[in-house]
């Protein structure tokens, strides 16, 4: 019988009551690869002193969690502190929750960009002997205005001195892991490791319910995903072609207010649901968007910079084609066979994607999507990107390169 593994989990980002979302990706990583290792999950969830302790959503994670709220300072005053309170508070009371009884495989830490060096002290404290590492941020891009390269000397130093100290990566992209040994200055080896997409998107797409061809967006909204650039493709193509629509998921309530008062000035809007041009929903929960992709024909993205986005993973399991901007890891996600990659302009000194070269190559890039789609040429999208991100596939690939290096 296969030895099954123990691992400690440090994750720099986890969903919690004061932020859901944030890091739901680890979550999902956890949640399929618990039932082939055993798995021991520490987080350190931040809150100002004061206020409530930010904790976890649920107690009912079928891995152990380890959860340790960690108090900050909120005044600018004595904000320096906040780094040294963390680390400490972290170290000790992870420490003293493990007390020494466990005895881990393998140490894998998660997003570390605060908590990467934290794991270095602890492999060593607690006699671990290999550490692997996955990241899942986009500043190793080029050009980003939060590069790598622009962050201070610890930043730099501490995420030298994780990479120093990691094993084998366990990537969610391997443009990512070329970008990241090319600054970080050692050669790791590596396996893809994506983001995994619930089997709730499983379920062929329906068509029936709008009459127009619908694009839909997903995002936080934030300045690199370039909403204004979307809709004015959009609004170019619906000038030419008014039998399509384009659905925004992901507002926030001003960010909803703000591009609906922009929008509106610029074409006419109808909430009647067969009838309407474009709508901006606020965020939603992975269930109500596995429903709009339902409804939708494409997926549309033309984001700055990237990682893997596990939007357009859950896109393409439920069938739908993508067009997005050919940054980041998103090229291994997408080709002739599921989408249109298209290249964007970014001016690295105002870091705005919004310029006319740009609109005319996302809309031509939708006009196009729409002929491809309605003439049939991407079928069984969904069987591909099912065998990639599927739960079953992933822990596997996991549950293996432990066994190899352990």
């Amino acid at each position: 019988m296969q030895k099954k593994l123990s691992a400690l989990w440090i994750a720099g980002w986890f969903p919690s009551k004061a932020n859901p979302y944030a890091g739901n990706f680890i979550y999902r990583h956890a949640l399929a690869c618990s039932s082939k290792i055993d798995i021991a999950l520490v987080h350190g969830a931040t809150y100002f002193i004061g206020q409530e302790k930010n904790m976890p959503e649920t107690e009912n994670y079928p891995f152990e969690i380890i959860w340790i709220p960690i108090p900050q300072f909120q005044s600018r005053f004595l904000k320096p502190l906040n780094l040294f309170i963390y680390y400490s508070w972290f170290y000790v009371q992870l420490l003293k929750q493990v007390k020494g009884n466990n005895v881990f495989d393998i140490l894998h830490v998660h997003a570390p960009d605060k908590c990467g060096i934290l794991a270095t002290w602890i492999k060593r404290k607690l006699k671990i002997k290999k550490m692997v590492l996955t990241e899942h941020w986009a500043i190793y891009n080029s050009p980003v205005p939060d590069h790598f390269l622009t962050r201070n000397w610890w930043f730099q130093f501490s995420m030298k001195q994780t990479w120093k100290h990691t094993n084998y990566a366990a990537q969610v992209s391997l443009p990512l892991h070329t970008e990241m040994q090319s600054l970080l200055g050692k050669t790791i080896p590596v396996v893809e490791f994506p983001n995994l997409v619930p089997s709730d998107f499983f379920i062929p797409t329906k068509k029936s319910k709008y009459e127009k061809f619908n694009f839909v967006h997903v995002s936080n909204f934030e300045n690199r995903k370039n909403i204004a650039l979307i809709f004015a493709a959009f609004s170019k193509l619906y000038a030419e072609d008014d039998a399509i629509s384009i659905e925004f998921v992901g507002a926030d309530e001003l960010a909803k207010e703000f591009y609906q008062n922009q929008f509106s000035s610029q074409l006419p809007h109808s909430q009647t649901e067969n009838q309407f041009v474009w709508k901006i929903h606020e965020k939603e929960s992975p269930s109500t968007i596995n429903e709009i992709f339902k409804q939708s024909h494409c997926l549309v993205m033309a984001s700055s910079s990237e990682n893997a986005p596990c939007v357009i993973a859950e896109a393409l399991c439920t069938g739908l084609a993508v067009v997005t901007s050919n940054v980041g890891g998103i090229s291994d996600m997408i080709d002739n066979s599921n989408g249109i990659l298209f290249d964007i302009d970014v001016d690295e000194k105002t870091w705005s994607a919004y310029n006319n070269r740009n609109i005319e190559t996302l809309y031509q890039s939708m006009k196009i999507m729409k002929q491809n789609v309605l003439s049939g040429k991407y079928q069984n999208i969904e069987i591909a990107a099912q065998s990639k991100y599927s739960a079953s596939s992933i822990s596997d690939k996991l549950n293996q390169l432990y066994l190899s290096i352990s």
